[in-house]
């Protein structure tokens, strides 16, 4: 049996609405500065530019973005945003999934932890375990801004991982 080829792309509605609004708070924090003479009003106008600035550059790279954020299919499970490439399905033993204000991961629970672990850079490894004391697995797919909805996706790497399961024929 195999796995169905399936490609989760950015929420690309999601990203325009959120550009939008970075853009009205860069405008807003420009009106500031421009209307208001004094070093508070500058402090405040610059840091909403700043800060929604970023936002909307982030944002930006996100709408036009069209490389797929989740593959799910014969290979494995690959997720653009881990870093650690396509993780085999006989690797997955088991997911489940967790909301934290609205925004979904699943949690995988992996046979060798440590292999998948091992590719990480340093910043993400030391985060691990602050995602672990918070309940989360050492790797979770992170669901925020993207075109899929959390159970199906937790569906599909349940039904196959336990294709793929070891010892399975």
């Amino acid at each position: 049996m195999q796995a169905d080829r399936w490609v989760v792309a950015n929420a690309r509605g999601r990203y325009a609405w959120l550009l939008l609004l970075s853009s009205a708070f860069v405008a807003l924090g420009a009106a500031i500065v421009l209307r208001k003479p004094g070093l508070e009003a500058y402090l405040i106008g610059g840091a909403s530019i700043v800060f929604f600035g970023a936002g909307v550059v982030l944002f930006a790279f996100q709408l036009i973005d069209r490389r797929p954020r989740l593959i799910l299919d014969d290979e494995g499970l690959y997720d653009r945003t881990l870093g650690v490439g396509t993780i085999p399905w006989r690797d997955i033993a088991g997911a489940q999934l967790l909301s934290v204000r609205g925004h979904a991961f699943v949690c995988l629970q992996l046979r060798n932890p440590e292999h998948w672990l091992g590719k990480l850079r340093p910043r993400q490894q030391r985060l691990v375990a602050l995602n672990q004391r918070l309940g989360f697995a050492a790797l979770n797919v992170n669901l925020s801004g993207v075109a899929a909805d959390p159970l199906a996706v937790l569906e599909r790497i349940l039904k196959y991982s336990a294709m793929y399961e070891p010892g399975r024929g």
